[in-house]
């Protein structure tokens, strides 16, 4: 629990009238009430509700410290930021798919694309996203970076944007991007448009239009942050393209001094285990064959698999064949999954509800094999086969396709 100094939500005890709406109000169950508001920072998020709920007065949330938002859109915000991801000492597929689209938005905002780079020993990176179009690249490198601790990553990062004012700020929206995302949005006190599918520039006012799906997927919408910078959006892996990237284009590296930089002193770090994990990747899979809810056994899909390694394919699944257990819940594909953009994709007894074919839009050509011929696969599909899986497998195995 608090005491009344050290967290930025504080309770003032002389004008607390014991009424207890501050707790009923809490949605995360973060204040306890005995005599007075007692209130739980590993719980607490900061959301407010309770300040607003007191008719005292009696709480008051101070602003971070390191708080360094922009409250208008003037002049002193400038540049289109990527923050990069860095796996196995290797760029993410996302990192080079934003930098694609940060080009594009360049040339609508005419302000340069840039980079932050966060790691240990990261700066051998650099060339390779000035490749792919950034015109400076920003390196933080210390020690404590060598593993990925949240709190750590996103205090370096926001250092770094308080300094230099950028008006966009792009992240991956992968496992490690949503959380950090989240957190150096709030950090910064600016808005963040999570899991988006397109951006773009508004031609009169210049904003960012961040669109992404809403309602269960059942429409887009177009989000903008009018007032606080940067403009923060998270982009779902899949959906934007890389451009071909250019040994010979020129940017600058700025190598920044964080030796002194310390870490969250609440964490420490134990010790990190290393998951062996299949080599299959959704991201660059130019063949992908999705099972649905219309494959009803592991046996089938073990057929599946077998005939997707004769194509160099990925088997990826619907959200109901991961509840069903027929596919690992990280190779599902959908809005609560990955987004996809194969060359080629294959969907299995797969209905097609909204919240599915958002996530393969991007794709080239589509199959679906469903024996319901009124199923909504069949509206997004190039090319459709109306039969059963079991019916439609041993033609598939036997070289049709």
């Amino acid at each position: 629990m608090t005491d009344n100094t050290s967290f930025a939500l504080r309770v003032l005890n002389d004008r607390c009238t014991g009424c207890g709406l501050c707790a009923d109000t809490c949605a995360y169950h973060a204040i306890r009430f005995t005599d007075y508001p007692e209130i739980d920072p590993y719980a607490c998020r900061l959301c407010g509700s309770c300040v607003q709920a007191c008719p005292a007065e009696a709480l008051q949330m101070t602003e971070p410290e390191n708080s360094c938002s922009v409250t208008s859109s003037g002049q002193s915000s400038k540049g289109i930021w990527v923050l990069a991801e860095v796996e196995n000492n290797e760029l993410a597929p996302v990192t080079k798919e934003l930098l694609g689209k940060a080009v594009e938005l360049s040339t609508k905002l005419h302000q340069d694309v840039e980079v932050v780079l966060v790691g240990r020993e990261v700066v051998s990176l650099a060339p390779c996203l000035i490749a792919y179009g950034a015109k400076r690249v920003h390196v933080v490198e210390n020690e404590l970076f060598a593993s990925f601790i949240e709190e750590n990553y996103a205090r370096a990062v926001v250092e770094l944007v308080g300094k230099h004012n950028p008006e966009i700020l792009l992240v991956g929206a992968t496992l490690r991007g949503r959380g950090l995302s989240a957190r150096i949005a709030s950090l910064l006190q600016t808005g963040l448009t999570a899991d988006c599918t397109e951006l773009d520039i508004d031609s009169e006012t210049g904003l960012l239009h961040q669109i992404r799906p809403a309602f269960g997927g059942n429409l887009m919408a177009t989000i903008v942050t009018p007032d606080r910078r940067p403009q923060m959006a998270s982009v779902r892996p899949g959906i934007m393209k890389a451009i071909i990237p250019d040994a010979s284009a020129e940017g600058e590296i700025i190598r920044h001094d964080f030796s002194a930089f310390e870490g969250d002193n609440r964490i420490r770090l134990i010790s990190e285990i290393t998951e062996a994990i299949s080599e299959e990747s959704l991201s660059n899979s130019k063949i992908i064959i999705g099972v649905g809810r219309g494959v009803k056994n592991k046996e089938t899909v073990a057929q599946i698999h077998r005939w997707a390694e004769r194509l160099g394919a990925v088997v990826a699944g619907s959200r109901a064949a991961v509840e069903a257990g027929l596919i690992d819940a990280r190779m599902q594909v959908g809005q609560t999954g990955h987004t996809i953009a194969p060359d080629l994709y294959i969907a299995i007894g797969i209905s097609g509800q909204i919240q599915h074919t958002a996530a393969i839009t991007g794709a080239k050509k589509i199959i679906a094999i469903n024996p319901d011929r009124t199923a909504p696969i069949f509206n997004v599909a190039d090319y459709g086969w109306n039969t059963s899986v079991e019916e439609a497998l041993p033609q598939l195995t036997n070289g049709w396709l």
